[in-house]
């Protein structure tokens, strides 16, 4: 791969004269089990934080229409133009972070933020200084604020099961119990699946059904400062903390990945999207680890499952009227321990790299995740803010060698590289 502002790859005419003979069963069945585990948790957990802003039908179904449209059509186009397993998805960690903000500020300037945040991305491509940022992310402090801000969802899973212990009890067993016969199927869908017949037949919940067309809404974008720096700021980091678990897992599974364009691509995505109220179009960590891995078939062929996994994306995009009405009929309880659940391996992820024996900065990381979880503002700037800025300044006052250490290599790296130039 030819190393330009933007990576070359095959093209996509080669892939699709190379289309037809790349499907088998292994690369099928991991843009299946993607879908799956797509469909059963991160839509639920989208229409919960909703439902918690008291958006319109409207407005989620644009929302939801949005983001899964644009991811997807950058998927398929990245899966064909490089060959690889290139997942594209909306920011899990950037819905819990904007969840509280919606409560704060309004549409238009949510949509001011989102715009800020893929003008960020975009610049850090197209100029390739995401190689140089990546270098100095303090990733823990990072993940300590999302554990912080996740960390009221991972309640909800108790406390709902304390108000309704039928319904979301069910919910809960069902995600137990079917690990004990399948590891295929994420857990999370077989607790979607038991919540909605849990919901139909034994608490006579009547699930509505919405319409096939829905006119997506064009939100006018307000640029106020306090929004962006509270919305636009985490959204990059997260965005740029999502990148990298993508890029990680392209690389331990020998693929060569386009960073520039990765990053350039889905911050030119998330500012077209950010209009139609899409938060952040990133890279898709666990989705890539779905479709890269052994288990997706041949390397020569994975690049396929995402591309099944895009198209498939569009077509969910092409009936968000229909499931929006849909899944907000659920029972409160029920979805909040579906979006609790949702959250798993997000969470788990999130305490161990930000609290593990190897994280040299686990006391800013503390500090970071219970600024987050108080969810304060101060002048209009929320906690998710303040808990990176604490977290650093913690980090810096008490882990002041481990902050030397950790800048070092960097700047000898830079070093040696400037030489060499």
């Amino acid at each position: 791969m030819t190393k330009g502002l933007l990576e070359q790859g095959p093209g996509i005419r080669e892939s699709l004269k190379a289309l037809p003979y790349s499907f088998n069963i292994n690369n099928v069945t991991a843009a299946l089990i993607a879908t799956v585990f797509s469909l059963s948790g991160p839509i639920i957990l989208l229409i919960n934080i909703a439902n918690e802003a008291h958006l319109t039908d409207q407005q989620i179904v644009t929302w939801l229409m949005s983001i899964y449209f644009i991811s997807g059509t950058l998927m398929v186009f990245l899966s064909l133009y490089y060959q690889q397993p290139i997942a594209i998805a909306f920011s899990l960690p950037g819905i819990i972070v904007i969840g509280s903000l919606m409560k704060v500020f309004s549409l238009n300037q949510m949509v001011g933020g989102y715009i800020f945040g893929g003008l960020i991305l975009l610049f850090l491509g197209v100029t390739g200084l995401i190689k140089t940022v990546v270098k100095y992310l303090p990733l823990p402090i990072i993940m300590g604020m999302i554990a912080g801000a996740l960390f009221s969802y991972a309640m909800g899973i108790v406390t709902s099961v304390q108000k309704d212990y039928i319904g979301a009890g069910l919910t809960l067993l069902a995600f137990f119990v079917s690990r004990l016969f399948t590891k295929k199927i994420p857990p999370q869908a077989i607790a979607l699946v038991v919540g909605v017949i849990v919901s139909m037949y034994l608490m006579k919940s009547k699930m509505a059904m919405g319409d096939l067309f829905y006119a997506p809404l064009l939100i006018k974008p307000d640029f106020g400062f306090a929004a962006i720096l509270s919305i636009g700021v985490p959204l990059v980091l997260l965005g740029l903390a999502d990148f990298l678990k993508g890029y990680g897992i392209l690389t331990a599974n020998k693929f060569d990945a386009p960073v520039n364009t990765m990053i350039t691509s889905t911050g030119i995505c998330s500012t077209i999207g950010a209009f139609f109220l899409a938060h952040s179009i990133t890279v898709a960590g666990p989705i890539t680890a779905i479709t890269s891995c052994e288990d997706a078939g041949p390397k020569e062929s994975r690049w396929v499952g995402a591309f099944i996994k895009g198209i498939i994306q569009v077509f969910v995009a092409f009936i968000s009227g229909l499931l929006v009405p849909f899944l907000r009929s659920l029972p409160a309880t029920i979805a909040n321990v579906l979006a609790g659940l949702a959250m798993v391996s997000l969470f788990i992820t999130a305490f161990e790299v930000a609290f593990s024996s190897k994280n040299k900065f686990q006391i800013g990381a503390f500090f970071a995740f219970i600024v987050a979880y108080s969810n304060f503002s101060i002048y209009n700037i929320s906690s998710p803010v303040w808990s990176l800025l604490v977290g650093i300044i913690v980090s810096l006052i008490f882990e002041r060698e481990n902050v030397k250490s950790f800048l070092r290599p960097v700047a000898e790296a830079d070093g040696i590289a400037s030489s060499q130039g």
